[in-house]
């Protein structure tokens, strides 16, 4: 093992991968320690070189004995060298179980959220080639697809792995090299994670009964794996527009379209719109992808529930895919003359003198001014809704509404009672001969007529 080649070996990765341009200002992620302070160390030692500017970043997960001692061997290292130092302290475990998240989840949002805060133009942690092997073969025993066995990218957005390319070993052999200090964190050799019992104990266990290069294996599959997402990444991006049509809060797959693609297409597809839709995926499975595409041969109607709110249900010729929202039912607001909001909705109320019937639509009724008994307010649908005699479930198949679209639309009522609600009014509100105030109610969708 030679130090050249090895920072030959980060130099051509950091280029290969174009990881790194002139004039980047990066966020080092330091935890103290060998991997964390040897990327550290090279990005101080080449900054002049790459003609980049480096500050660090630390979190005190206050999880360990020794985190104290962590967090103030970064800092002085930092204070030696005149390296900007940017520190947050944080009681990971009191917020996990504050959010109902797992310590990990916890500790890694609350580290990502904080490197985002600061200034920068790319965000360096130091992954290795080992871990790339361990996220790969933790994925694999998790029934991972394509993309999870891809493992971890060179680039993520602004995040950046300028050490995935070399293994721990050479991690250490450089530290020793260049005589770097760094901590160990002890819990590391605990069999408490999962991650953990892999590195400790499965990985050892191939390596010396069933295939000695394993590591190498598991890298060289993760790239393989990697070439395979990115052209079905590609392909599913070519024909995501001709099969999915986004409205206002919904994504249609249409179902004749859909059903000519590949199941792995379908997933991939499906996943993107759940994506799209949420900004994040990571709770959907496969088998829940599978679960929600046998709707395709499922009759109209026919629905389901996924984590974290996603609703897909079956229509005639889609598949409609929606956040499950009771917004709608819940909020109550009251209503008064001049400009009102609820929700997406902007609803005007009106004294005038006269109205043309030409002029009454789905969008503008006229009502009796006099003849409101409560006040008027405006909310969801409600279980038992009705106008006249007609149930407002009635009157929505009637109109053909969507049914992820019902919960969402404007109900107008005066006590218990519905006044109006899309193109119906009811009779009670009608305007007569005696009528001697008129209230006009205008309903407006983000500046269109709904």
């Amino acid at each position: 093992m030679h130090i050249q080649i090895i920072e030959n070996k980060i130099l051509d990765y950091i280029k290969g991968n174009d990881l790194i341009n002139i004039g980047d200002e990066i966020v080092v992620a330091v935890s103290g320690g060998a991997d964390s302070m040897m990327l550290l160390d090279y990005l101080y030692r080449n900054k002049n070189f790459l003609y980049i500017s480096i500050r660090i970043a630390h979190v005190n997960h206050k999880m360990r004995v020794d985190a104290e001692k962590d967090m103030e061997f970064v800092k002085n290292y930092a204070k030696e060298r005149e390296i900007i130092c940017d520190v947050l302290e944080c009681d990971i475990e009191a917020l996990a179980t504050k959010t109902k998240m797992s310590s990990e989840a916890a500790g890694r949002k609350v580290r990502y959220e904080f490197f985002e805060s600061l200034p920068h133009t790319k965000i360096a942690t130091a992954h290795t080639a080992n871990d790339q092997a361990e996220t790969v073969l933790m994925r694999f025993l998790r029934g991972s697809d394509v993309k999870g066995l891809s493992g971890i990218n060179a680039k993520r957005e602004n995040i950046i792995r300028p050490i995935l390319c070399i293994t721990r070993e050479e991690v250490e052999f450089y530290c020793n090299h260049h005589g770097i200090e760094y901590k160990t964190d002890h819990t590391n050799f605990l069999e408490i994670y999962t991650r953990n019992k892999i590195r400790l104990s499965l990985i050892p266990y191939i390596t010396k009964n069933i295939n000695a290069n394993i590591m190498h294996t598991l890298i060289e599959h993760s790239k393989l794996y990697r070439e395979e997402e990115e052209f079905l990444s590609a392909y599913t991006k070519k024909i995501y527009d001709s099969i999915i049509l986004k409205s206002e809060d919904s994504y249609e797959i249409n179902i004749e379209k859909f059903k000519v693609e590949m199941p792995y297409i379908q997933k991939k597809l499906l996943a993107q719109v759940i994506f799209n839709l949420k900004g994040f995926s990571y709770n959907i499975t496969t088998a829940h992808l599978n679960f929600a595409i046998s709707l395709v041969n499922k009759q109209s109607g026919k629905s389901i529930n996924l984590p974290e709110g996603v609703k897909i249900l079956r229509t005639q010729y889609s598949l409609v895919v929606y956040l499950e929202n009771d917004r709608g039912k819940q909020s109550v607001i009251d209503l008064h003359l001049g400009k009102n909001v609820f929700e997406k909705y902007i609803i005007t109320l009106t004294l005038v003198n006269k109205f043309s019937k030409k002029s009454t639509n789905n969008y503008t009724k006229y009502i009796d001014y006099d003849r409101i008994k409560s006040g008027l307010k405006v909310r969801g649908k409600q279980n038992g809704d009705r106008i006249g005699n007609k149930k407002l479930k009635k009157i929505f198949v009637d109109e053909k509404i969507p049914i992820h679209m019902r919960n969402h639309i404007p109900i107008i009522v005066d006590g218990n009672e519905v006044v109006c609600v899309y193109n119906r009014l009811n009779t009670a509100y009608y305007i007569t001969d005696e009528t001697t105030q008129i209230l006009e109610i205008k309903i407006i969708l983000g500046g269109l007529h709904v």
